[in-house]
């Protein structure tokens, strides 16, 4: 086995760490399920498109609303206990859902307002997780750390959407989420062993705002970060968030309902997995250019729409898409962990998650009315093309090319040594 192979696989015998990521594959497992039974749920509500769209942006609103709030909270609290509460609370909306559906007196407006405090506790969850990885792992073994828990959330998002059509075949769409509710409680039990040295702040905490504008400040002195964010809130509001209501409705089209929908969600993860795989050992010399080219691949899921609308051609442009993004999201979230100070890690992460969702609720929203004005095809094209100018334009900044990866990460390192007898915790 290459030795980053190796050293990947030995930072599963910390504790810590190993607990965060069975947390994470059994919570996402569920997640994995949620999306595909939702989409089409809804459709067999309304059958309307606009309906999806609402439904899906007011599970995207309170997380850009409320993701700098959790940033600064992440920065503050423990971030452990943040992403315990984070998931009891999802598990309460999911089982709420889900006997909804069960008894049949499910309303649009009902799963819009769950799936809005979904978002709002997802908004407190993410700057956490984002920010505790460094914590438990040592710096030059982050991005094979990286590339473990990627491979773990894409397995969750294969197997998931896979499994998806046959629990709703034997149980319901209400059981199928009520599943994801049970996972998170026991993401929430693994969560909750947690131990996790505290964070050594360089100065005493301050005003809610002033620590806001202490991240802010983090972000606008790096030209390349605030350059990439913009660069993917672009590209998420122009092509990816449309495409989750073109797709489903074009598939539609044609003939084809949940099960080839959860199919593609699923070859996409696998694809990602293959990426982090590849990420356990590749190194690029310059991680923004990888960032950049890797996500240019999104223009291709409307094109293969537009030219063919057949489910096998999206299935093999989802696959290789997959790869380029499983490489993605390694290098990113290593780059961010290793440019960024420990303290303000949480922040900044908000800050990535708020800026890059800024308009994906929008894209969400104006993708069905669109559709049923102008034709599911059109709108392929149209967002394909405009997501050719949001993808590359931030190849002509420099300070994207100059951005090299960080000198600790040509260190060596194995594993994170256990942690010593009841360490302070974060």
């Amino acid at each position: 086995m290459p030795a980053r192979l190796r050293e990947g696989a030995g930072l599963l015998r910390s504790r810590d760490f190993r607990n965060v990521f069975i947390a994470q594959s059994v919570s996402v497992f569920g997640d994995g399920i949620t999306p595909v039974v939702l989409t089409f749920a809804v459709l067999d509500l309304t059958g309307s498109g606009t309906d999806l769209g609402i439904v899906l942006a007011c599970q995207s609103i309170p997380l850009v609303l409320l993701a700098l709030v959790g940033g600064v909270w992440a920065d503050r609290l423990p971030r452990g206990a943040i992403m315990v509460a984070s998931d009891l609370v999802r598990a309460a909306v999911q089982l709420t859902g889900a006997a909804l559906l069960l008894s049949g007196t499910a309303q649009i407006w009902q799963l819009a307002v769950l799936a809005a405090c979904h978002g709002a506790a997802e908004a407190f969850f993410r700057p956490a997780a984002g920010a505790i990885l460094p914590q438990v792992v040592p710096a030059p073994s982050l991005q094979q750390a990286n590339a473990l828990m990627g491979m773990s959330d894409n397995f969750g998002w294969m197997v998931g959407p896979a499994v998806a059509g046959t629990l709703v075949a034997l149980i319901g769409a209400g059981g199928a989420i009520a599943v994801d509710g049970v996972t998170f409680l026991v993401s929430a039990a693994f969560l909750a062993t947690l131990r996790v040295p505290a964070i050594v702040k360089s100065e005493a905490a301050r005003g809610f705002g002033v620590e806001l504008r202490k991240g802010w400040q983090e972000v606008r002195s790096r030209t390349w970060l605030w350059v990439m964010l913009l660069r993917v809130c672009l590209v998420l509001f122009i092509v990816i968030a449309p495409f989750q209501i073109l797709g489903p409705l074009g598939l539609r089209d044609e003939g084809y309902g949940a099960a080839a929908w959860g199919w593609l969600q699923a070859v996409f993860s696998a694809g990602m997995i293959v990426g982090m795989l590849i990420a356990m050992r590749y190194r690029p010399k310059r991680p923004m250019i990888t960032v950049s080219l890797a996500g240019s691949t999104a223009i291709t899921a409307p094109l293969a729409m537009a030219l063919f609308g057949d489910p096998w051609v999206l299935g093999v442009v989802y696959s290789l898409r997959g790869v380029s993004v499983g490489i993605l999201v390694a290098v990113w979230n290593t780059t961010l962990q290793t440019q960024i100070p420990r303290e303000s890690l949480g922040r900044v992460t908000a800050w990535d998650w708020m800026s890059s969702l800024a308009l994906w609720p929008l894209g969400l929203a104006v993708a069905g009315p669109l559709a049923e004005r102008f034709g599911v095809i059109t709108m392929c094209w149209v967002t394909a093309g405009l997501g050719v100018v949001a993808s590359f334009w931030v190849l002509f900044v420099k300070d994207v090319w100059r951005l090299r990866p960080a000198a600790v990460l040509a260190g060596s390192a194995g594993p994170p040594p256990p942690p010593a007898a009841a360490p302070p915790r974060d």
